[in-house]
């Protein structure tokens, strides 16, 4: 406790305490009360500006723990959210995995892989995650889409500055994906299949599996 504290909350009136005796006369003193209510103030502006630095210390905390964290490290900790992606589709549904590089959500109309680069836009992404949430760090977009392949799953590829491409996946290099174009509610058959189109990953913003 400082000099502030003792004076103020012992009502003592330092002023005259210390003032030298011939100019002790109480016209020339200062009122107490006056002092006591100065100290008092002077306490509490110190109090105060002590518990803001004290505020501000743990803000600038919070803020450092926001700054280190990224996009995918708050999917981790949400059940649901909703995503825009690209092109401006909205993908509503449960968080079921979390890779290196992209979320994997499902809802009622089927599964998506969406690339960190494909999202435009997360809404719900302050709540708590009430279930595990698959965290696999060496999960990428791409192991999603091969598994889907070797399926012969029938997906929507949706790319950046381009229609959507719906078909089966072919073929799953280090930075492309070709596919088989044709119509989403046929398997891949030599007759059905439109064309080929190989699309670079970089354009791909999301990938849609039907259920």
């Amino acid at each position: 406790m400082n000099a502030f504290h003792v004076a103020a909350e012992g009502g003592v009136n330092a002023y005259a305490a210390t003032v030298d005796e011939p100019f002790s006369d109480p016209a020339r003193l200062v009122d107490s009360t006056r002092v006591d209510a100065l100290l008092a103030g002077i306490v509490a502006e110190v109090d105060a500006a002590t518990d803001a630095a004290d505020d501000a210390e743990i803000v600038e905390l919070e803020r450092a723990g926001r700054a280190g964290r990224q996009l995918l490290d708050r999917f981790r900790d949400c059940d649901a959210a909703r995503i825009e992606i690209f092109g401006g589709e909205l993908v509503t549904g449960w968080i079921v995995a979390v890779g290196r590089d992209c979320v994997v959500v499902a809802e009622p109309a089927g599964d998506w892989v969406i690339p960190v680069s494909g999202i435009v836009a997360v809404v719900g992404l302050d709540g708590e995650a009430r279930r595990a949430i698959a965290s696999l760090d060496r999960l990428g977009m791409l192991s999603v889409i091969r598994s889907w392949a070797r399926d012969r799953e029938v997906v929507r590829v949706f790319r950046a500055g381009g229609a959507p491409l719906d078909g089966t996946i072919d073929a799953v290099g280090a930075d492309y994906v070709d596919i088989a174009e044709h119509d989403p509610g046929e398997p891949r058959r030599t007759d059905a299949v439109r064309r080929v189109a190989t699309v670079p990953v970089s354009v791909v913003t999301a990938v849609r599996r039907r259920a």
